[in-house]
């Protein structure tokens, strides 16, 4: 018998939703190792797919002022 919201023990485990990849498909590689688009490494973009949704929002925080830069 599964808990009804009701009862005071029971938790709303509702999943997190998919992380999305940072590819704004301008897809150059920089003279510094980042993708000019997205600001990841080759070896990031390479991960992705298989990565956890933790890894990839380690990956989104460390290029998090990427995203809300000017492109360049």
């Amino acid at each position: 018998m599964s808990p009804a919201p009701e009862d005071e023990d029971f938790l709303d485990f509702t999943p997190l939703p998919a992380v999305a990849s940072p590819c704004v498909s301008i897809c150059r590689m920089r003279r510094d190792g980042l993708c000019e688009g997205c600001g990841r490494t080759l070896g990031e973009i390479a991960e992705w797919s298989l990565a956890s949704d933790e890894r990839r929002r380690e990956i989104l925080a460390r290029i998090g002022h990427w995203a809300a830069a000017p492109l360049r």
